[in-house]
């Protein structure tokens, strides 16, 4: 029973298994195999009300199996040969995700695991077996009698057939799935999105109160924090007249004990209880979680890349030019940090909820400080990081905080690019760069 003391209350291990399940590899192959089972039943009960009969009275076809031998054959090829299929495409997909690990991070593989079309390939492929199987051992040929069901095994030809076409779709997207312009592009497209429609959109600037004599309560699980029920939260506020201060950044990994968020009272024991299922925790991080989980996912690429053991700046180029496009949509957005209550007539009612949102100048900091690690002595990298910059000061929405930002980690790259590039001619051209930054910031501020 110690497995059961780890969750300590019941709505954190329906949390857990639900996470489990969705996000398992085998979810939608075992929904589309119940399918096939259920089509499998469907099928025999109409083969016993005289489907095939009837069929052959009204519906002529060149197709229908009169002899029970043929049937067989057919059954028994098609289940052999969609399981050889079937484990040569597993096959495939384990090796994409392996390869993905290795070459680029072992923190995309939960968005690649989540593919649907290659689990809908391999869900056709257990469905069809289960039905093809099924159907062969529900034969009948001792009795002469008894009509060979032709219209079922005519349906477990298609379903073969199906199979065989599926997998030349199957080749192409494995084998676009596997190359680095494709993942960065996933992992690009999913944190837009969430940072166009996630809980960034809902927040707004106001300021909150000083935190120094609230109650401070801690967490009492550890993982990834995934999701915090702003909604949920904020009607337990306004039920019991708090206010809440949440601490721990969203997608971070947060230890068990440590301060998850403060309150300006004292809470009763079940209050607390209740506030504390409104935080899910995950063991895995993902993009679609947050949006700062998807920078760190292409910053680790960008990394990976500039490695010695690999020593691939085209692919730490195509990461940074991923991350000046999210960069300039986290720039665009304005920065806050409270969840309002509701509004009326557009106007916000009331504010009791703050979270801990990762800044623009914190997220670019933590970018950088490892890119410049990894590839300050790389002059094409380097300038790489420099037009990112550049990029971001030109644009019509950065504020002087940003540019302060921008100003800050541009001189930081000119330090090191002092110390690590030795020829002259290769630090003049980062000078000529970082002073047109420079230019640009003076007539913005």
């Amino acid at each position: 029973m110690e497995w059961i003391k780890k969750f300590k209350r019941l709505p954190y291990f329906f949390h857990f298994l639900y996470e489990k399940v969705t996000t398992s590899i085998a979810f939608y192959p075992t929904l589309i195999a119940i399918f096939f089972l259920m089509l499998t039943a469907l099928m025999l009960f109409l083969e016993d009300q005289g489907l095939t009969s009837w069929v052959n009275e009204n519906i002529p076809l060149f197709l229908i199996i009169k002899s029970w031998s043929v049937a067989q054959s057919v059954l028994t090829t098609l289940v052999g040969a969609l399981i050889s299929l079937m484990v040569f495409s597993f096959s495939m997909v384990m090796v994409l995700l392996n390869n993905a690990a290795s070459n680029y991070s072992p923190r995309i593989l939960p968005s690649l695991v989540s593919n649907k079309f290659h689990q809908f390939v391999l869900g056709t492929y257990l469905g069809s077996i289960t039905y093809c199987l099924l159907l062969a051992i529900n034969l009948t040929p001792t009795l002469s009698d008894v009509t060979v069901p032709s219209i079922s095994i005519l349906l477990g030809i298609f379903f073969g057939l199906s199979c065989l076409m599926i997998f030349v779709f199957f080749i192409h997207s494995i084998s676009e799935a596997v190359q680095v312009g494709k993942i960065l592009d996933l992992i690009t497209a999913v944190t837009i999105e969430k940072l166009e429609n996630g809980i960034l959109v809902e927040l707004i600037d106001a300021p909150a109160p000083t935190t120094d004599s609230w109650t401070f309560y801690q967490a009492d699980r550890t993982g990834y924090l995934k999701v915090i029920d702003g909604i949920a939260i904020n009607k337990l506020c306004s039920k019991h007249q708090m206010k809440i201060k949440v601490l721990a950044y969203k997608g971070n990994f947060t230890l068990d004990d440590s301060d998850l968020f403060c309150c300006d009272k004292e809470l009763e024991e079940t209050v607390l209880a209740e506030i504390l299922e409104k935080f899910v925790f995950s063991e895995n991080e993902n993009a679609i979680d947050d949006h700062a989980v998807g920078f760190r996912q292409i910053n680790e690429i960008a990394l990976k890349a500039m490695s010695p053991g690999i020593n691939d700046p085209g692919t730490a180029i195509l990461a940074i030019n991923k991350l000046t496009i999210l960069f300039a949509k986290k720039m665009e957005l304005k920065f806050g940090e409270a969840f309002p209550v509701g509004k009326e007539q557009g106007a916000v009612s009331s504010v009791c909820l703050w979270l801990n949102v990762i800044s623009f100048g914190e997220l670019l900091e933590y970018i950088l400080v490892s890119l410049r690690a990894y590839a300050r002595h790389d002059l094409i990298v380097v300038k790489k990081m420099l037009d990112m910059l550049k990029f971001l000061a030109l644009r019509d929405y950065a504020d002087r905080d940003n540019l302060r930002v921008i100003r800050r980690e541009t001189e930081k790259i000119r330090v090191d690019a002092r110390e690590y590039l030795t020829n002259p001619a290769d630090y003049q051209e980062v000078v000529r760069v970082i002073q047109q930054i420079e230019e640009h910031i003076e007539k913005k501020i």
